[in-house]
């Protein structure tokens, strides 16, 4: 770009910012009511009544000047509120009471002098910030051309109301955003900026007890408002929903230059990522629609941008993705999608929602108990869809795929459409999406087997209704179902024949497709309903309460078992789970002084399970050659079993100072285990006794967060999680005369001691976190197979994990970004034979972890992005004679390339730009045990997306 080019994009930037402040600062009232900060602020000028501007320096009344450092606005004050009376009393400071004047009684109108812009002609703000200042926060509203905004601002109730005429928040890419800030400081609940209709952008600061204190002026910056906190001498504060630092640092993301919300509430309270005292990655709905351009696999989209998270299986299953080398807990709003039937057919559990349904992904890493049983390397937190602006609004979306040699068979497509609203006290949403996956092929034009429940030749919907309703000021009800289905057509099988080929092979395709009759095609089912409560203001603390339901079904593809085991009762079959649970939470966040909360509350839940086999017509099946699958009958493959569980909890937060935070916890569990009295096995055709065992545990937490200077803030945490041993794996297969009460230990779950160490950096265009963690626990889980598909171990010896994650971003101008995240982690178990720790196996320890993108805006409107993923080498268990194979490295790399077409979007993504024939971790794994099981992964594959907005 030449350099008064350059210069002339400089010179066309302007931005619109609201300062949200406290009133710990001296003000005074103007003769019109309008406050006047004491706080010096270099050129500031304040707009008064008259079009006569208040320097803040001088303190001097004067005509607004002609200079180029301010705009030329023009105001007038209309519609004062009633004088407040005596005989009324309301929870209103009085001007003799306090340093601060209280505006509520007054209503300051400003009006545009120029009618507004035409809707084709709307001013684009591209961009909204959040800065920490002395007094609060600067919400920034960029826009593209420098242009003037029209301002025009009312109050209703606790409600400030700013309406910028004539604009419209849309990114770069084209696509509408909103930005929310969550409890910026005490007094205040919260400040949004969201679109209002195709010609307004509404910014709306809500007052927690009454309405915000607000000041007008411009600056070089632009238009600001300084909302100075409700709180004062004669009212008591109100704690915050959580409480935060009062001027959180601004977070800017990788991928947009829209800050992520500010709040995560996979910790059960809303916090301030930057309090949380333990490493946490939130995904974005921006993070989200940009990644969906190239891949549409939640487990991949993790992978790839989330720390410390295992390489995606790019398959449904995901039992070998763990996190810091243990499984995470799923949730989809707080309601648990892991289950403990879970297993190497049946762990999807991050294929129950479609990401069209997600507003954001929350990850906390490290062991968790504060959501119960399962959470021993973190929790994922799911959260849904949800209304942001007061309008009905319409978005769809289109696209194909298709692999790089554009064969038939491997199109497919996918369309989305949503519709949201919000309408006095009443939001809803609703949300259907279908995804078609055509057939795979692999970077060598060769077509991939289908095993392990892949997306090859599936066909998926979901479907997201939510309905809320606002009671009154500090109530809300909210009914939320999320309905996910993935049915697969099995076209083929694997060729069993290749290993017999001497070399390492890869698995081939046996053109063999299945007609199954009396029953359905392979699938995956995944069903929540839940119904939220809160209320903001009881017994002074904040409660929420919750009940669900869930319920997951999965039916795996068919296979011969004469295969693996020839003396078998079971012939033909193929693996059905089913899991349903049902529970309740209620927690209360009090407040006991204005920098001390407490979180306490209940849980409950009542999960059943179970596993079958479909058998089928063996001589039909035959017959057929192997073409026709006739359903004849059932048995059982995992005894039904049910699980309760009550937990009791409390957690402290105290802010020591302005830089300090401190927390612990703790939980008790209880849980009670039951399995049918008695059952017969249908892979070993043996009877086996049942029972019922009790257990309960009690975990803690403790951690530290300090902030060094505005921008660098250390922390420190101790977590311990726990997690029942898998009841599955001990029904599935067992000895001869098995009889649960009797032959299972189940004296206190898995206890996992996690201990991590960090910091982390936030700067205007760099941040940066590094953190080390080390995990311990006297229980293992890891499973351990003496033959692939076949008989396995439950190891149950003391585990250590331990590991470095690293995550950088850099935007070295508005046009560029950059960054990189990068994973090493390690994990041994002891030997019981000889007291050693050997290395533990690749399907839960994954080799080093590299990401990296590149990003651009090359012309307005039209942005690229290169990103890139890592994996290393792994042959540690290997060598201890633990995995069958070593792991060896692979690269891949992604195009995303948007530009704003029309009234929408269009984007073209490139998965496996480079064309490189790999095999995942899982898939190397498996292949060395067979190499039938030598599964590639997907060639250069392109999705062409197009979506709109009304």
């Amino acid at each position: 770009m030449k350099i008064d080019k350059l210069f002339q994009s400089l010179l066309l930037t302007s931005a619109v910012v609201f300062l949200t402040g406290n009133s710990a600062k001296g003000e005074e009232v103007a003769g019109d009511g309008i406050i006047q900060s004491s706080t010096q602020r270099k050129e500031g000028k304040f707009i008064y009544d008259k079009f006569a501007i208040t320097d803040v320096q001088s303190k001097s009344s004067e005509s607004v000047p002609n200079s180029q450092h301010l705009r030329e606005l023009q105001s007038h004050t209309a519609n004062y509120l009633s004088p407040v009376k005596s005989d009324r009393p309301r929870n209103i400071p009085q001007l003799n009471e306090i340093e601060l004047p209280a505006t509520s009684a007054q209503m300051l109108v400003q009006t545009p002098t120029n009618p507004p812009t035409p809707q084709g002609n709307a001013v684009i703000i591209t961009g909204v910030k959040a800065n920490p200042t002395d007094k609060g926060v600067e919400v920034i509203l960029e826009t593209a051309q420098g242009d003037q905004l029209q301002v025009s601002n009312r109050s209703t109730d606790n409600n400030f109301i700013a309406d910028i005429i004539g604009g419209q928040l849309r990114s770069p890419n084209g696509d509408s955003f909103t930005f929310k800030s969550v409890k910026p400081l005490a007094g205040i609940t919260e400040i949004t900026v969201t679109n209002l209709d195709a010609n307004t952008v509404r910014v709306t600061v809500v007052g927690e007890k009454a309405l915000p204190a607000v000041e007008l002026f411009d600056d070089n910056a632009g238009l600001i408002f300084t909302v100075a906190s409700t709180t004062t001498a004669t009212q008591p504060p109100t704690q915050p929903e959580k409480p935060t630092s009062e001027t959180p640092p601004p977070q800017p993301t990788a991928d947009s230059d829209e800050p992520i919300e500010l709040v995560v509430t996979a910790t059960r309270t809303e916090e301030d990522v930057q309090n949380v005292p333990r490493s946490v990655t939130v995904i974005t709905r921006e993070e989200l629609d940009q990644q969906t351009k190239v891949n549409r696999d939640l487990q991949t989209i993790l992978s790839n941008t989330v720390p410390g998270l295992g390489a995606s299986s790019e398959s449904q299953q995901s039992f070998a993705q763990t996190l810091r080398g243990r499984p995470p807990l799923v949730l989809i709003d707080g309601v648990p999608v892991s289950s403990n039937i879970d297993n190497d057919t049946s762990v999807a559990n991050l294929r129950r929602i479609d990401p069209a349904a997600i507003e954001q992904i929350e990850v906390v890493r490290g062991p968790s108990a504060v959501y119960g049983d399962g959470g021993t390397g973190g929790v994922i937190n799911i959260i849904t869809r949800r209304p942001d602006q007061d309008r009905v609004v319409s978005q769809a979306e289109i696209g194909v795929r298709s692999v790089g040699n554009f064969k038939s068979g491997s199109f497919g497509n996918f369309i989305n459409y949503g519709i949201s609203g919000k309408q006095g006290g009443v939001d809803f949403i609703a949300s259907f999406t279908r995804d078609s996956f055509g057939t795979p092929f692999d970077a060598e034009g060769d077509r991939i087997p289908l095993f392990g429940e892949s997306e090859a030749n599936s066909a998926s919907v979901n479907f997201l209704g939510k309905l809320g309703f606002q009671l009154g000021s500090q109530q809300r009800l909210q009914i939320t179902a999320n309905y996910f289905n993935d049915a697969q057509s099995q076209d083929g099988d694997l060729d069993l024949s290749v290993g017999e080929t001497p070399g390492i092979q890869k698995a081939r395709f046996l053109d063999k497709p299945i007609d199954f009759l009396d029953s359905t095609n392979p699938f995956n089912r995944g069903t929540v309903v839940q119904l939220n409560y809160t209320h903001d203001n009881i017994l002074n603390s904040k409660l929420q309460a919750q009940g669900y339901y869930r319920q997951t079904k999965t039916a795996a593809s068919l296979f011969d078992n004469r295969i693996f085991t020839p003396d078998s009762p079971l012939d033909i079959g193929r693996s059905v789970v089913t899991s349903e649970r049902f529970g309740g939470r209620l927690q209360l966040d009090t407040a006991l002084s204005t920098n001390l909360n407490l979180l306490w509350g209940a849980d409950y839940s009542n999960e059943d399970s179970e596993g079958n086999y479909d058998i089928f017509d063996v001589d039909d099946f035959d017959n057929s050659g192997g073409t026709r699958a006739r359903k004849i009958g059932s048995s059982i493959r995992i005894a039904p079993f049910t699980i309760k569980n009550l937990g009791l909890f409390s957690q402290l937060k105290w802010d020591a100072s302005e830089n300090l935070s401190l927390s612990g916890g703790v939980r008790y569990e209880n849980f009670n285990v039951s399995v049918i009295d008695n059952w017969v096995d249908g892979e070993t055709g043996l009877s086996y006794r049942g029972g019922e065992k009790t257990l309960d545990d009690v975990v803690f937490n403790a951690g530290v967060v300090y902030k060094a200077t505005p921008e660098i803030s250390l922390f420190a945490n101790f977590a311990q999680g726990f997690s029942l041993p898998n009841i599955s794996r001990v029904l599935q297969r067992p000895q001869e005369g098995f009889n649960f009460a009797e032959d299972v230990e189940l004296s206190a779950p898995q206890k996992v001691d996690s201990y991590e160490l960090g910091i982390r950096g936030q700067w205007k265009n760099f941040q940066a976190s590094l953190a080390g963690f080390y995990s311990y626990s006297s229980l293992g889980t890891t499973v351990q197979f003496e033959d692939f598909g076949s008989d396995f171990r439950i190891l149950r010896s003391p585990q250590r994990n331990y590991g470095i994650e690293l995550a950088v971003d850099w935007q070295p101008s508005k046009k560029w970004k950059l960054g990189s995240t990068l994973t090493w982690s390690e994990g041994e178990r002891e030997d019981s034979a000889t007291g050693e720790f050997v290395a533990i196996t690749g399907y839960e320890i994954s080799p080093l972890k590299l990401t990296a993108y590149l990003e651009n805006e090359t012309l307005p409107g039209w942005n690229n992005r290169l990103q890139a993923l890592y994996i290393g080498s792994r042959k540690r268990a290997f060598e201890a004679e633990i995995d069958p194979i070593g792991i060896d490295s692979y690269f891949v790399m992604d195009l995303i390339s948007s530009i704003k077409l029309g009234d929408g979007n269009l984007s073209l993504g490139v998965r496996n730009l480079l064309n490189n024939q790999y095999l995942n971790v899982t898939n190397q794994i498996n292949a060395g045990y067979d190499d039938s099981y030598a599964l590639a992964s997907r060639g250069r594959t392109f999705t062409l997306n197009y979506r709109w907005s009304w």
